[in-house]
């Protein structure tokens, strides 16, 4: 039964990790739209802009699916030794 219930707090964890990151993606793209293809109004070239956006969507998305990547591992990682070092018996 323990087993059982440490996967589901795992797949919770993987659930709301993956949340998290869909849903800053979401916004990186929104914010990437906006200001590559808002610059069009001023009479910058459609094929710029894409290029713009598709450059600021790939650099801003990465950076910060690594950055929650990290911080999600050493939360993870700190809690793991946390625990386990209030279990031994001193």
């Amino acid at each position: 039964m323990t087993s059982l219930n440490s996967i589901k707090k795992f797949l919770d964890w993987l659930t709301s990790l993956l949340l998290i990151i869909v849903v800053g993606l979401v916004l990186i793209t929104l914010f990437s739209a906006y200001y590559s293809f808002g610059t069009m109004i001023f009479g910058v070239h459609e094929a710029s802009a894409i290029k713009d956006f598709w450059f600021t969507e790939i650099m801003l998305g990465t950076v910060y699916v690594s950055v929650v990547m990290v911080i999600a591992m050493y939360t993870a990682i700190t809690r793991f030794l946390k625990k386990r070092k209030n279990k031994v018996p001193c």
